[in-house]
């Protein structure tokens, strides 16, 4: 009898006893990080599905739950997820955020300055899904269940705290995640918020992280031995959202097709588009699979310039503690299978 009331008692208080920390995550970017460091130890709860856009994403009551439920929110920040900003100031889970453009040590970088008037309203480029293809947000709580498992950080609450210096990014680059240096400084944050959470499990998440940066320097090397190879080659991406990537490992594209995925070009736009391609002997047209690739095809009509899907967000990576480095190398490969 002694044994059955244990055990029965045990059953009820076992879910309160071990319960994982629960990360919600804005992304599936920002969910390979948090991957990398949670590993199984906590619940990843993915918002915006790896199919939909964020810059015309509209939240739902199931969304605003999982952000009030959350023991931490991690995201990019206000010029990529707008739509976030005002649910986790309502739910009093701002300060408790992990805005990745707030870390201190996050390097960022400007649009060009000639694109800051296009850039200003489109305050996410990466994570735009095809507006007529996802028009219908319905669409979104199926992948949600899909992401279960995710990320989290403490030190640059203190900024929050303090009049919330990491907001008002105009004109910065949102897409931080294309940087290694940057994926490295989101997870030390994980790590820390974490490790504060979950203290019983803090030696296990230090150790995903030193993991997690062994693996990033190895696989940095990796690619930036390989990408040295075609770094003069010149390409055109489909929008301007790869600066972080390109920079870091010496690639610079000769032009984009448009400024904001959102806005399609133009007659004049594809003339000077095609111009510059026979200009600058372009030998690769990226498209992006989150987009329809007809804009791609009307621009290369006739002409014998190669064109391969570069996809910003890895939709098609399966989430877990390797998934950041499988991005990379993904993207890396994309490149090269076009350039060399």
């Amino acid at each position: 009898m002694n044994k059955l009331l244990v055990a029965l008692g045990a059953s009820v208080l076992s879910p309160v006893l071990f319960a994982k920390p629960v990360i919600v995550t804005s992304i599936k970017p920002v969910s390979m990080v948090v991957a990398a460091i949670a590993g199984d130890h906590a619940k990843i709860e993915q918002i915006v599905s790896s199919t939909a856009s964020p810059h015309d994403f509209a939240m739902r009551p199931s969304d605003l739950r999982k952000i009030s439920q959350a023991d931490t929110v991690v995201w990019v920040g206000e010029s990529l997820e707008r739509f976030l900003e005002k649910p986790l100031e309502n739910a009093g889970k701002e300060d408790s955020s992990i805005e990745w453009l707030a870390l201190k040590g996050v390097k960022l970088q400007e649009f060009a300055e000639n694109h800051h008037d296009e850039h200003d309203d489109h305050a996410d480029h990466d994570d735009h899904a095809d507006h007529d293809e996802h028009a219908d947000h319905d669409d979104h709580d199926e992948h949600h269940d899909e992401h279960a498992d995710h990320d989290d950080h403490d030190e640059h609450h203190d900024e929050h705290a303090s009049g919330h210096e990491g907001h008002n990014h105009d004109g910065v680059d949102p897409h931080v995640w294309l940087s290694p240096d940057n994926a490295k400084v989101l997870a030390e944050a994980v790590a820390k918020r974490l490790s504060s959470l979950d203290p019983k499990n803090a030696k296990v998440y230090q150790a995903n992280l030193a993991d997690f940066e062994k693996g990033l320097a190895l696989k940095d090397a990796e690619l930036k031995a390989s990408l040295s190879t075609v770094k003069d080659v010149p390409y055109i991406v489909f929008h301007d959202g790869y600066g972080y990537f390109e920079q870091h490992y010496g690639l610079d594209h000769a032009g984009e097709i448009t400024v904001s995925p959102e806005r399609k070009p133009g007659a004049k736009k594809i003339a000077e588009i095609r111009e510059m391609i026979n200009h600058n002997k372009v030998q690769c047209v990226f498209s992006e699979p989150q987009f329809s690739p007809a804009i791609v095809k009307t621009l290369l009509d006739g002409s014998k310039v190669n064109s391969v899907p570069l996809d910003p967000l890895g939709s098609d990576i399966t989430i877990n503690r390797g998934a950041y480095l499988a991005f990379l190398s993904e993207i890396s490969g994309q490149f090269m299978s076009c350039l060399r």
